[in-house]
């Protein structure tokens, strides 16, 4: 008795098709419950206007989407871009709206209800709730170290910039080390060995050092050598690139504090050679104003 193999049909590979995507979805709906909090992830480039909502799951859609009931969230950040108010609120002779009986107006897209009203959220931006607390303070406190460091607060040491180096990595900021760098050359700059403030004349070799970096990321990037020297910069938009927006915050101070240095009295203790090599990195580091 012969075996005859009978090849799949079209109907066959369909089936099969929908049954792995009906698993697909179920395993990712699955993945926050109904009841549970999560945390609802912003993450801006310049940190320092991050934002998050905390709420509690009310509903899964046919997308994966989550509706929230909000329980916490940043004040001032408008959430109207990022997630959608829609449960009805239950008001007395509501009007008619383009999106049915029942529906308010969101005005002040900065607020969030914490009653009545439900939010529409992307998946995409959904996280578990200890996992999104830790995330936004280790970025607040890598934000945290990189102002330290512009307000020259003494205690701030070498290892705790390799430090946050480790840390922006581990959080998957890369776009803050090129900054990093530049601060940790900086402080390297001013404090020597146990953190000893070094004498003015100390200072203007490790500088030039320090303005080699910045004139090599100029060769390496014109678009961001165009940014810092222009009179006129657009913040709002470098804020949505860490790399940019904390370069030429970083580049901004070790220019003029290199041109400080300059004019300290026993600078001259540094030698003729280093001086005039300071100067001239300085010129080449001069902007529009």
């Amino acid at each position: 008795m012969g075996f005859v193999m009978a090849f799949p049909t079209k109907h066959f590979f369909m089936l099969i098709f929908m049954t792995l995507m009906g698993v697909i979805h179920s395993a990712y709906a699955a993945q926050f419950k109904l009841g549970e909090t999560v945390f609802v992830a912003y993450p801006a480039g310049n940190i320092k206007d991050d934002a998050f909502i905390i709420g509690k799951v009310t509903s899964i859609n046919e997308q994966g989407d989550y509706l929230l009931s909000v329980l916490d969230y940043v004040e001032g950040h408008d959430y109207g871009l990022s997630c959608v108010p829609m449960m009805k609120k239950q008001t007395p002779n509501s009007e008619q709206s383009m999106y049915g009986t029942g529906w308010d107006l969101w005005k002040d897209t900065t607020v969030l209800e914490k009653e009545r009203l439900d939010y529409l959220v992307s998946r995409q931006d959904v996280m578990k709730l200890g996992k999104g607390k830790h995330l936004f303070i280790e970025r607040n406190n890598l934000y945290i170290v990189f102002g330290r460091w512009k307000s020259d607060a003494p205690m701030l040491t070498i290892d705790r910039i390799e430090r946050a180096e480790k840390e922006a990595k581990e959080s998957h900021i890369e776009g803050l080390l090129p900054a990093l760098q530049l601060v940790k050359l900086h402080r390297q700059s001013f404090y020597g060995e146990y953190n000893r403030p070094y004498r003015s004349f100390e200072t203007i070799a490790p500088l030039n050092t320090l303005l080699d970096s910045v004139l090599t990321l100029f060769e390496q990037n014109a678009a961001l050598k165009a940014i810092w020297v222009s009179r006129q910069r657009d913040w709002q938009g470098l804020s949505k690139s860490t790399r940019d927006y904390f370069l030429i915050e970083a580049i901004d101070k070790v220019v003029d504090d290199a041109k400080s240095q300059l004019t300290e009295d026993d600078v001259e203790k540094a030698g003729s050679q280093a001086l005039t090599e300071l100067k001239n990195k300085l010129k080449q580091l001069q902007r529009n104003r």
